[in-house]
């Protein structure tokens, strides 16, 4: 029991001492410089549920030194991004490129989403978007009919010869 015990503790001692702060990787590799977002806080018409909202942001790279996005978080799933590792040189723009999808969501969302990267200060930024998710008037889906939905349109694009997909979904 005793070897147990200690064994756990030496493991936890390992990790503790081995891992390094969140953003201590990002300061080490280039100075700090500031970040400048254009409308970081928006407000978008309705959508209807089951449809995706692509949002992009523009950021300008107003310091000195070469600007380098480390990380991206959304506040949801529902949120997906592309290609955020990059850096941008002093006085250059950058585009921040999110796809909310709404199939889970009704009503009024908010969501955030925070910006890892060698800012002054903070190392972080934010940005947030609100919308309404609407049903469709016509028709009322509720979420099981939206998922089935997706389902089928994966295994048709199966059948069809879709590369990217590495499985099959089973019709029922």
């Amino acid at each position: 029991m005793q070897i147990i015990r200690l064994s756990i503790i030496l493991v936890f001692a390992f990790i503790c001492t081995s891992c390094e702060g969140f953003f201590d990787n990002i300061k080490d590799r280039v100075p700090n410089t500031t970040m400048e977002i254009e409308d970081p806080i928006r407000h978008y018409y309705p959508v209807v549920r089951g449809d995706k909202l692509k949002v992009t942001y523009k950021f300008k790279n107003t310091g000195e030194h070469t600007l380098l996005i480390d990380d991206v978080q959304a506040s949801c799933g529902c949120i997906t991004t592309n290609n955020f590792k990059r850096s941008i040189a002093p006085g250059n723009f950058g585009y921040l490129e999110f796809e909310y999808d709404s199939t889970k969501n009704i009503g009024y969302v908010e969501h955030y989403v925070l910006i890892v990267a060698n800012i002054e200060d903070t190392f972080s930024n934010e940005v947030k978007f609100a919308t309404n998710v609407v049903s469709d008037p016509l028709y009322i889906k509720d979420y099981e009919q939206i998922y089935q939905e997706q389902q089928n349109t994966n295994a048709e694009g199966l059948v069809e010869g879709d590369s990217k997909l590495k499985y099959y979904i089973p019709k029922n």
